[in-house]
């Protein structure tokens, strides 16, 4: 299998930083900060002024410096690109980052600097993301070109959620979002692709359907670059891994802002639908719907089939869980005749063990963890959607989120919670995402992740491809 470009950034034993700053307001002390407290290899600043920064020699030109460097970050104004691109050439560098941005996106002069440095870049063999971008962030070696301060955007841990932005922004949201979720380790690898002079979205993703370390794709897509190799890719990555995507200018409207943000070429609409269905990608519209999809893929299990069980302490959420069922084309599964009879000897006779089941607001913690020991062993059950309104006195919510745990080291069948409420409800969040469960604020948001897990396991169905686990048992 031939190298991936990608592979050359990652694996980068040495980073030349051109744009190193002494400002701690500007990108380029942010990222020199962030390579000197974290990178595993070599660092080298790069500025005229020369100086130090945070101790380290900044150089004037990079051809002051005798060791060889793999890899360079540009944070220079954009018309002082090309030039540093011939730097680099005459370096031997090979893999460059731009992250200043005036470029095609501004116009006419900034296609004449985009020519110009994809002519120097080609003409010396060099691969290039960007510009206008903010580049890779890769957790375990510390390879962290996000301009933005710890202080203002809480970098995720390591996990195995890979994620390709167009847009910087955008990319730099999900980041932070993701270090606030949990414990926060849910990320793998990060590119921020912004104008794609030259690495596209096609080889980004290639790139993760390959890497052992990647389990999740997050995609973030204004435009294609090559857009029929992207849907390529996607039919062979899609079978060994879920590609969880929000496709942008969707609208005339969108177009028109997308042309002055990234310089992206719209696609129509209709037809994205049916290349991503065709090719195994799960859509997502919203930013609740990209978020919501990876957890439940980072945290459940893919169910066996379209069977789901609701169980509750409160009427009208099973209710409101039961029409988003009905709307997701899922059915409300039938419990067997021996697990409905054993269940309904056991609890009181005014509890209603059917589909919902409704433990009404008199319920326990540990009447609502039998419920869940019980219907995990049914086999005409493939998912449960379990929902919590931790108001009632009956329910010591602590009680129950301690009998939760055991659950998660041998849960079985997919799962996801709600809870419907405020402090308690944040607290059971809180709880559950330490345990690897996935949580949402609403039934309806707790049913469409099953609809998208079950939608992902009939797509692997019926390609006679064998379902993944996803999922990893928390310590």
């Amino acid at each position: 299998m031939a190298e991936n470009p990608l592979d050359k950034f990652f694996k980068a034993k040495s980073i030349a930083i051109f744009g190193a700053s002494s400002s701690k307001e500007k990108p380029g002390y942010v990222i020199a900060e962030n390579f000197i407290k974290n990178f595993d290899g070599k660092t080298y600043l790069i500025n005229p002024k020369g100086g130090e920064i945070l101790g380290h020699t900044v150089y004037k030109s990079v051809l002051e410096i005798d060791e060889p460097i793999d890899s360079a970050v540009i944070i220079v104004p954009a018309k002082y690109v090309p030039a540093t691109i011939k730097d680099c050439a005459k370096k031997n560098i090979k893999t460059v980052t731009i992250i200043s941005g005036g470029f095609k996106e501004i116009g006419e002069e900034g296609v004449e600097l985009q020519r110009q440095i994809d002519q120097i870049a080609r003409e010396n063999n060099i691969r290039i993301i960007g510009p206008n971008c903010i580049g890779i962030f890769y957790p375990k070696r510390g390879l962290d070109m996000v301009f933005l301060p710890e202080s203002k955007l809480k970098r995720p841990g390591i996990g195995s959620v890979s994620i390709l932005s167009q847009s910087g922004a955008f990319g730099s949201a999900f980041l932070d979002i993701m270090g606030a979720l949990g414990d926060g380790n849910y990320l793998s690898k990060f590119v921020s692709y912004g104008n794609a002079s030259d690495i596209n979205e096609a080889d980004i993703l290639e790139y993760f359907g390959q890497d052992p370390e990647t389990k999740i794709i997050l995609a973030y897509l204004e435009g294609f670059k090559e857009g029929r190799r992207f849907i390529e890719i996607a039919r062979k990555v899609s079978l060994k891994k879920p590609i969880i995507a929000i496709k942008a200018n969707r609208t005339e409207a969108g177009a028109q802002a997308v042309a002055s943000h990234t310089a992206s070429l719209a696609a129509n609409d209709d037809v994205t639908e049916a290349l991503f269905r065709e090719a195994g990608i799960i859509r997502a519209y919203t930013w609740d719907d990209l978020f919501d999809s990876m957890i439940a893929f980072n945290n459940s299990l893919l169910p066996e089939g379209d069977r789901v069980l609701v169980i509750t302490d409160g009427g009208g959420a099973g209710v409101m869980a039961s029409d988003a069922i009905g709307l997701a084309g899922l059915q409300l599964g039938d419990l067997s005749p021996e697990i409905q009879k054993k269940m309904q000897e056991d609890l009181p006779p005014f509890f209603s063990v059917a589909n919902p089941i409704d433990l009404t607001g008199s319920a326990t913690a540990e009447q609502y963890l039998y419920a869940l020991e019980q219907t995990i062993k049914d086999p005409l059950i493939d998912s449960i959607t379990y929902i919590i309104i931790p108001t009632p006195p009956a329910v010591d919510v602590k009680a129950l989120m301690q009998g939760l745990k055991p659950f998660a080291k041998k849960i079985n069948k997919t799962i996801t919670f709600c809870a419907i409420g405020g402090a308690e409800a944040e607290y059971i969040r809180e709880e559950l995402e330490k345990m690897n469960f996935p949580f949402y604020p609403t039934p309806a948001r707790s049913v469409f992740a099953i609809k998208k897990l079950t939608e992902y396991a009939n797509y692997l169905r019926a390609y006679g491809t064998e379902l993944p686990v996803i999922r990893e048992i928390p310590k």
